[in-house]
């Protein structure tokens, strides 16, 4: 039965077997894969059209029809002979015209780029099916490549040469180059206020520059902002022309600038303003009285007033900036005339994107809520909340009108990252022997946020491991609990020894950390109980530190406030942390001690290059280590050893730094110097680091000396740089730190790789 036939025809019918005809470099399975007939299945005659336009969706085929022959001699089966036409099987054929296949590229004419330079360009590659309008496209794209490069005349086509018989095509793209055009002259006539040559260095089209046509326009909005941005608010260009010799090879620019007149800012009004007082919408003033006219710190300041009221609803505010020339002191007064308008409400919020992730999970952390006055700081809460879960790349907030003009819904449009790793290898140690090594890490285990990480070293004389889970919220509640289980070793280097003596930890840790004021204050509880064994002990640890195992059970108190806007890579806030870690005494176990510290860092963003922020941030730790009870001294495992990738770099962590028993007392101060190098959606993912360390560790408090030097309690200060990669599941650094207070004879620079955010 054709296709025409189809009108006549009831089906569904069962397919009795399938074919394909017409395919000479497609494979027929592709193309049966793609329809929807299938053995022993029905067929129905809607069928048909859906599978045309699928077919054709393949890009391979040039017309696609569907035959249906029925089968009168074949029955269908009796769980169908109720539903097919007169119980007939059929045949269902696809029957197939292809495109032609690519065999070749060749190109003619290209000279000054090469052949991979011009097919880069190209979207249509050899063994791809040909397609009219993806050549158009490619041969814009391969002439807008030459005009960057300054043939402003180049000109592309193509010809074919079809193997009819094999469906296979020949394709040439030709290359018409022309001359390539360079800058001769650019006349910046009316400019007065600046040299000539300080202006022309700003613009990418200058003389002896290829010519860049594309660029005219960006040339013209950079001489605007220059000029804007020092003093000439009623700057403007009023004629731009550009002209050529009689071989199109020079180029010629004329541009005409009005500068008017040299303004400083002068005194800023608000009027129409209910909602805030005039001296509340001050602070949101980005310039000062007295200095250059500046249109960046202009716009800034009118954005900075618009934020205000959409964070109280007032999204449909208008604020009309109206500028009076001051006759008596010769600046700019500026006055902001606000018509304010209703407030907004949130009627409905939705969020979409998420495939992986519980969509309860997403709405759990906005904190704008519905039927609420809209609010922008909420909304960007609510975005900083969403991305902290370590595991969403993109959160977009998206406004949408109602039928109530008061109203309007909202809905978070996400894009879902890659929320776990998985790495393993094997290696040699001197000491274990052959050692295995697995670490996974997941931050959204089943869509529902919980955080599951492993790391599992093994072999024949070695079994470490270390498993940690935690959920962000128990049930309604912004709560964290987290479990970690583990059995583990470390080596202590001291000098010029590999280990002083071999300490092994097994045990496991319960935390429970409820947050507050939308994550501003968290107040975490932990309680961990293990058995520490201590081995090969060196000499020279031999009069505070015996071989054996003991036992802690201790509990961490900490209470925190934190203003960053991200966790994994803050550009702005604080974090501060008062923490207190009580061991032994009522708790039971061994040892009776207690360290009580204190952290806090702070983020400032001191500028950005488009949407690249440079960050200084700053960390200070300070803790302190007492014995209580029993206990006659502070175990030397829980004492504090300075030095290394997490404390001061250029220092390595075996003795350089303070007391060889390890100090009670350290103080540590790190500056770090963000640089940005890759971002990809709002998101740093590589950037630079150059930091300062400086600190050291001691015996007790009268120990301390401020001043830096090589003695034992002299501050220790060392400096470097290092790079980044931002991934939420595995943060890595790597850096090099130079020591400026070494003693004679230790290395005064090291390398470190590191798993893991320093602060």
């Amino acid at each position: 039965m054709s296709e025409p036939a189809l009108e006549k025809a009831r089906g569904p019918w069962e397919v009795y077997e399938t074919a394909v005809k017409g395919t000479v470099n497609v494979k027929p399975k592709v193309v049966l894969k793609t329809g929807k007939a299938k053995k022993g299945a029905l067929y129905y005659p809607d069928y048909v059209n859906l599978d045309i336009e699928a077919i054709l969706g393949l890009g391979s085929m040039d017309t696609v029809s569907v035959d249906i022959a029925e089968l009168p001699d074949k029955p269908s089966a009796a769980k169908f002979s109720a539903l097919s036409a007169s119980s007939i099987t059929a045949r269902i054929t696809y029957i197939v015209s292809e495109k032609p296949m690519i065999k070749e590229i060749a190109l003619k004419g290209n000279k000054e780029l090469s052949k991979t330079s011009v097919k880069d360009e190209m979207s249509l590659k050899e063994k791809d099916f040909f397609d009219e309008l993806k050549i158009r496209e490619d041969l814009i794209k391969i002439t807008d490549k030459y005009h960057e490069k300054g043939f402003i005349d180049a000109t592309t086509d193509y010809e074919i040469r079809y193997d009819t018989a094999a469906r296979l095509c020949f394709l040439t793209v030709s290359v018409a180059e022309g001359k390539k055009a360079r800058v001769a002259e650019v006349k910046l006539e009316g400019a007065k206020a600046f040299k000539t040559n300080k202006l022309l260095k700003k613009l990418k089209n200058r003389p002896k520059k290829i010519y860049s046509p594309q660029d005219i326009d960006a040339d013209l909005k950079v001489l605007e902002t220059f000029y804007k941005n020092n003093g000439y608010s009623n700057f403007s260009i009023t004629s731009s022309s550009v002209s050529f010799n009689e071989d199109r090879s020079r180029v010629f620019i004329h541009i005409d600038i009005a500068e008017g007149l040299l303004q400083s800012f002068g005194r800023t009004y608000f009027s129409g303003n209910t909602v805030y007082l005039s001296k509340d919408l001050s602070t949101a003033v980005e310039y000062r009285e007295g200095k250059l006219f500046n249109q960046e710190r202009f716009d800034d300041t009118l954005r900075g007033i618009q934020d205000k009221y959409a964070d109280k609803g007032y999204l449909k505010a208008q604020i009309k900036p109206v500028k009076v020339p001051n006759e008596k002191t010769g600046a700019l007064d500026i006055e902001f005339v606000i018509t304010e308008n209703k407030p907004i409400y949130v009627d409905h919020i939705d969020v979409e994107g998420n495939k992986a992730t519980k969509t309860y999970v997403l709405r759990r952390e906005i904190t704008q809520k519905e039927g609420e006055v809209f609010s922008s700081t909420k909304i960007r809460r609510s975005q900083e909340r969403i991305f902290n879960l370590g595991f969403i790349d993109d959160v977009s907030p998206v406004i949408n009108p109602t039928s109530d003009p008061d109203k309007v819904d909202l809905v978070f449009d996400v894009a879902e990252g890659k929320p776990g790793m998985l790495t393993a290898g094997m290696g040699i140690s001197s000491v274990d022997g052959l050692v295995g090594t697995v670490a996974l890490s997941h931050l959204n285990l089943f869509g529902r946020a919980y955080k599951t990480s492993l790391s599992w070293n093994f072999g024949k004389k070695v079994n470490d491991y270390t498993l940690s889970w935690s959920t962000p919220w128990m049930g309604t509640h912004p709560t964290t609990l987290g479990v970690d289980v583990y059995n583990t070793r470390r080596y202590k280097p001291y000098k010029t020894s590999l280990s002083a003596y071999t300490e092994q930890r097994a045990g496991g840790k319960v935390t429970l950390a409820p947050r507050f004021q939308n994550d501003k204050y968290t107040l975490t509880t932990s309680y961990t109980y293990e058995k520490v064994r201590i081995s090969a002990v060196d000499p020279l640890y031999t009069g505070e530190l015996l071989e054996g195992t003991s036992v802690t059970s201790s509990i961490y108190l900490e209470f925190a406030r934190d203003t960053r806007d991200s966790v994994w890579d803050p550009t702005r806030g604080s974090r501060i942390a008062l923490g207190l870690d009580f061991t032994g005494g009522p708790l039971m176990g061994d040892a009776d001690y207690y360290k009580p510290s204190l952290t806090a860092s702070y983020n400032l963003k001191l500028f950005s290059i488009e949407d690249y922020p440079f960050v200084l941030a700053i960390s200070n730790r300070l803790g302190y280590a007492a014995r209580f009870g029993s206990t006659k001294s502070v175990p030397v495992y829980e004492r504090y050893f300075i030095g290394g990738a997490d404390t001061i770099r250029g220092y390595a962590n075996n003795g350089q730094i303070g007391p060889q028993n390890g100090g009670k007392v350290y103080d540590i101060l790190n500056i770090e110097l963000k640089i940005p190098i890759a971002r990809e959606r709002k998101r740093t993912i590589v950037q630079w680091a150059f930091f300062f360390d400086l600190g050291n560790s001691w015996d007790h408090f009268n120990n301390i000396n401020l001043r830096s030097g090589t003695s034992q309690n002299n501050l220790k200060a060392g400096a470097g740089f290092g790079i980044r990669f931002t991934t939420p599941a595995f943060p890595i650094r790597l850096d090099w730190g130079y020591g400026f207070n070494h003693k004679p004879g230790e290395q005064r620079s090291d390398i470190y790789f590191t798993l893991g955010n320093l602060f």
